[in-house]
């Protein structure tokens, strides 16, 4: 676990904040003393103001347009994860409403003490997607997994005490697709976006800033003010690619009713 993963997202925003209005300042004060050197120095030429603001766009546009490539590969990478987790969560539900659908062909007395424990293991399931916490939520994976396991054994013993006939592939298969996706709703929940993007990507914001405020207008009030404007939108998308990338510990939060709804509805 990161610090991008314990630290709340408020704190780490308002840090980002921040740490580019301090570079932001800085390039202005770097910019303002270079000037005073400049004009100190014998013999030294006043700089052509038309061609410096001309070399400083240049300079600001590709820095930003590179600044904002690299937000939209985080921003992709993280959505594609969150879209990828809340379809593992339907696929989820699906799988324990077709293992519920199969267990009709067993006998009542064979069917209704798997329904049963199917129905534990589903909402223990649902209940551990729901847990916030990390170390809770592994927690809360295990004894799922136990109870799992437990219908697992109930399964194998009763089809061993059936004759073998098509019955027991078509149970057997929709057991394993159950197994399959919890593993694949671990591991996915598990990844996270690599703290070294993370960090180049804020380093990135806080160098932008310092180039910015390097510029001939920045102690322009209207541009301080554009340039905070700037500053606070560039957080917003940080932030919003950061509470991508926490399953459910932030404000935007995997989905899955579906998946409630099918445990709430089995015995």
């Amino acid at each position: 676990m990161t610090v991008f993963d314990r630290t709340p997202l408020g704190a780490l925003g308002l840090a980002l904040l921040v740490a580019m209005v301090l570079a932001y300042l800085g390039g202005a004060r770097l910019h303002a003393w270079l000037e005073r050197t400049e004009a100190a120095a014998p013999g030294t030429a006043a700089p052509d103001q038309g061609i410096r603001r001309s070399d400083q766009g240049a300079v600001l546009s590709g820095v930003f347009g590179l600044l904002a490539l690299l937000m939209a590969f985080a921003f992709s990478l993280a959505i594609g994860r969150y879209e990828h987790r809340r379809q593992l969560a339907l696929d989820e539900a699906n799988a324990f409403g077709t293992m519920a659908s199969r267990l009709g062909l067993l006998d009542e007395a064979q069917r209704a003490p798997l329904a049963r424990l199917l129905g534990t293991y589903a909402r223990a399931r649902a209940e551990a997607g729901r847990v916030p916490d990390d170390a809770e939520w592994e927690a809360a994976v295990g004894r799922a997994a136990t109870l799992g396991t437990m219908f697992g054994d109930h399964l194998i013993g009763t089809l061993r005490t059936m004759p073998p006939d098509t019955r027991g592939p078509v149970l057997v298969s929709a057991w394993n697709s159950l197994g399959d996706i919890a593993t694949a709703r671990h591991a996915e929940r598990s990844a996270r976006l690599p703290a070294e993007v993370l960090m180049l990507l804020a380093l990135y914001c806080c160098a932008g800033a310092g180039i910015l405020g390097y510029g001939p207008d920045a102690s322009s009030r209207r541009h301080a003010a554009a340039a905070l404007a700037l500053f606070v939108l560039l957080c917003a998308a940080y932030v919003t690619v950061l509470d991508l990338d926490r399953p459910r510990a932030g404000a935007i939060v995997v989905p899955q009713g579906e998946l409630d709804t099918v445990a709430a509805a089995l015995p």
